[in-house]
Parts: structure tokens; C-alpha cells; sequence
């Protein structure tokens, strides 16, 4: 598998994020947000929650 690429931490702008193998989770080594990828179900509600704003 290969390692996701994320740079930057969509809630607090650091540049300390990491990726843990294990747990197949990126975090924010500052703030403590997690990063997950969506299923597509979930990706789709998301969007769908999104449009109707």
C-alpha cells in the first residue's frame, strides 16, 4: 500500500502531520486531528450534506 499524501492539516495549517502504517490514520502532531479516507457511502452523504447548503 502506498502512502497517502497529505501535506497540510485542514484544521490548523501545520505542516507536522504523519502517517501511522499501523493504524492507517494521518494526524496533526499539533492539533490532534485525524484523517481518514471515506468510504464512497460516506463520501456521498458528505456531498450530498454539502449541496444542500
Amino acid at each position: 500500500m502506498t502512502k497517502p499524501r497529505k501535506d497540510e492539516c485542514a484544521e490548523c495549517g501545520s505542516k507536522n502531520v504523519h502517517y501511522n502504517e499501523k493504524t492507517e490514520q494521518i494526524t496533526c502532531k499539533d492539533c490532534g486531528a485525524i484523517f481518514e479516507e471515506l468510504t464512497p457511502a460516506e463520501e456521498k452523504k458528505f456531498e450530498k450534506a454539502h449541496d444542500q447548503k
